[in-house]
């Protein structure tokens, strides 16, 4: 098959989104398939700004983005993953028409990607939008919710976001878990032996709750005076973080793998809402039990008591109780470490990508038009 992925922008930094496409790309020119992976250089958003004069300012920018790689389309890199020399990465303009390749399928990504690859010609390939997580958070919901109502097939990574779609939509759509490369993350250290270190994501986003999950070490500082913690990100180190915690931008593979995974014995996730929650799920290969918030994503693969602890968003005290539980039981923590490892174990790129093949190749006329 001939397959376009599309993606909202080529990112200087990791985006677990981003990740999981590259990851399929890579697996799929692999199996012989060809493969393109396309990002615009601008989406046209100026339309949601708030003032007039921001929405004047965001389309000379929109404009400027257009002319600066007009008319030609540009073969790059991605500078944070490696990629298979047969997979095409392209920047383009706009996601207009007459900037993308014929093909056999198509696959949008992001809301605002979705709303150009609805209206696409057929010779573009069959319509698929792969839906990693609930927009809102870069979007309006009525723009949103319209993509996830378009009559494109759709493939989602989580049980949540399949529920969703059918209830705003009524629409049964495909479910494709997302993978964890187990050549990249995998225990490099005893986990019976391991320190009292607490790992996390910071993501500036609000969503994402990382001042829930910094409240809920401090609380938990002061009953284990010992306790340390890392937290890693594509930011910068955020002004408000004790200076107790330890803070890694872009860590390489291996630095993220042994010192942060395998440095940890407890993983916190305390995101309001995650499509998935691929960290956990990398955390959990490299030997972390795991706090988290019920966020939705990690439902799929987080069980409470069995090899983690499950707490409500949005509460910092809650997520330090469970902290402070695992701390304090060594033997408990190393036994939902254990399960965890089971449990990632389950989720690999050949599982996944032979769903996805599967939903790909469909006979056409068995989806939507």
């Amino acid at each position: 098959m001939k397959i376009t992925f599309i993606l909202p922008r080529l990112t200087a930094g990791p985006t677990g989104g981003g990740k999981i496409v590259y990851q399929y790309a890579n697996a799929l020119a692999s199996a012989g398939h060809t493969v393109e992976v396309l990002h615009p250089r601008t989406l046209f958003l100026w339309s949601l700004r708030k003032s007039f004069a921001l929405k004047l300012l965001s389309l000379g920018v929109d404009c400027a983005r257009f002319a600066a790689v007009w008319p030609t389309r540009g073969k790059t890199d991605v500078p944070w993953m490696p990629m298979h020399p047969a997979v095409k990465i392209s920047v383009v303009p706009a996601l207009f028409s007459r900037f993308i390749p014929d093909a056999d399928v198509i696959v949008a990504s992001l809301w605002r990607t979705a709303e150009y690859v609805e209206h696409y010609p057929a010779c573009k390939g069959r319509k698929f939008y792969f839906v990693q997580h609930y927009e809102t958070w870069s979007g309006p919901a009525h723009r949103v919710d319209g993509t996830l109502k378009s009559t494109m097939n759709k493939i989602v990574i989580s049980t949540w976001l399949k529920q969703l779609i059918n209830e705003l939509s009524g629409d049964e759509v495909h479910q494709v878990s997302n993978p964890v490369d187990h050549g990249e993350f995998f225990v490099t250290a005893s986990i019976a032996k391991r320190p009292r270190v607490v790992s996390m994501l910071y993501s500036p986003h609000a969503w994402k709750g990382a001042a829930d999950g910094v409240a809920a070490l401090e609380q938990a500082k002061t009953q284990f005076p010992e306790l340390q913690a890392i937290l890693f990100g594509t930011s910068a180190r955020p002004d408000f973080l004790p200076g107790w915690i330890t803070y890694v931008q872009n860590p390489e593979r291996q630095v993220l793998r042994d010192a942060i995974y395998n440095g940890s014995s407890i993983y916190v996730c305390p995101s309001w809402r995650e499509g998935w929650g691929l960290p956990v799920l990398e955390a959990m290969a490299c030997g972390c039990a795991v706090v988290t918030t019920d966020n939705g994503g990690t439902r799929d693969f987080v069980i409470d008591g069995d090899n983690g602890i499950v707490v409500p968003p949005k509460e910092p005290r809650a997520l330090s109780k469970a902290l402070l539980s695992l701390l304090a039981d060594d033997e408990r923590r190393a036994a939902f470490a254990a399960r965890s490892i089971e449990l990632a174990q389950r989720s690999t790129l050949q599982a996944s990508l032979d769903k996805l093949l599967t939903v790909l190749a469909e006979n056409p006329a068995a989806g939507k038009p």
